[in-house]
């Protein structure tokens, strides 16, 4: 099976006909309105999307064979899952999808190698980048301009703004 993506999390059934509820992890909502399939749960069983609409942070969504609320509740808190073919085009040149992200070669503005990029942290504020040196210590880096200065994913490298205590 080729790397699947998490677009979403269904939350809970939506009335009696089979309709899920789905908290939208993307930072695509409108993706859902065109959506044909998904994969879902850590099966990654493939269900065929009859419908779909998004309101706000949520979508909700009918499977084909999905009919009503008891089949629908045995997909309660299941991720969704789409191929990297069905990901969304990027909005321009400079952006990159978060799973791009871990493997990068990190260096400070000096050009000092630092570690690797081993993980993204979700949080509410914003995302964190993992940083492991080659001791294998791991520190936190926040997803933002002021201390990401470039990411160059042809290259497989991130150029961060070493302040004081980023990297105690």
């Amino acid at each position: 099976m080729p790397a699947v993506f998490v677009i979403g999390q269904i939350v809970k059934p939506q009335g009696i006909h089979g309709e899920v509820k789905v908290k939208i992890i993307s930072s695509f909502p409108e993706r859902f309105r065109e959506l044909k399939s998904v994969f879902v749960g850590e099966s990654h069983a493939s269900y065929r999307v009859e419908k779909a609409r998004v309101n706000g942070t949520f979508a909700f969504l009918k499977f084909k064979g999905v009919d009503d609320r008891n089949q629908a509740e045995l997909l309660r808190n299941c991720y969704l899952y789409v191929t990297e073919r069905e990901l969304m085009p990027l909005p321009d040149e400079d952006a990159f999808y978060l799973h791009q992200i871990v493997g990068l070669n990190v260096f400070d503005q000096t050009g000092t190698p630092l570690g690797t990029i081993v993980n993204v942290e979700n949080y509410p504020g914003n995302d964190l980048f993992v940083l492991e040196d080659t001791g294998g210590r791991q520190y936190l880096i926040p997803a933002i301009k002021q201390f990401v200065k470039n990411v160059d994913i042809a290259n497989r490298t991130m150029t961060i703004d070493v302040v004081d205590g980023l990297l105690d």
